[in-house]
């Protein structure tokens, strides 16, 4: 029986965020072998062939994944300014 590996597995296997390993599979998918395969919703059990193809993506748009991670963990904080209402003075 072929082991395969999980995307997260994957991830942790290649020290890679998950999302780089969503994508590399969201590209790959139609050139893997039979031992790769989709199931439930968007999870993969990938086999050992298709894992090296997967590190070569990657490497090869490295630069473009981490230009897509930070452009996607940008965040805006506003700083919202209160002002104060004038205290009520008592007689």
């Amino acid at each position: 029986m072929t082991t395969r590996f999980s995307i997260s597995e994957l991830a942790e296997m290649l020290h890679v965020p998950v999302q780089y390993i969503r994508q590399a599979v969201d590209a790959l998918s139609s050139e893997f072998t039979g031992e790769s395969f989709p199931f439930d919703d968007r999870n993969w059990r990938i086999g050992p062939s298709d894992v090296k193809r997967i590190q070569a993506w990657i490497i090869d748009h490295e630069e473009q994944l981490r230009a897509d991670a930070l452009a996607a963990s940008r965040r805006i904080r506003a700083k919202r300014l209160v002002s104060k209402q004038p205290s009520q003075e008592q007689p």
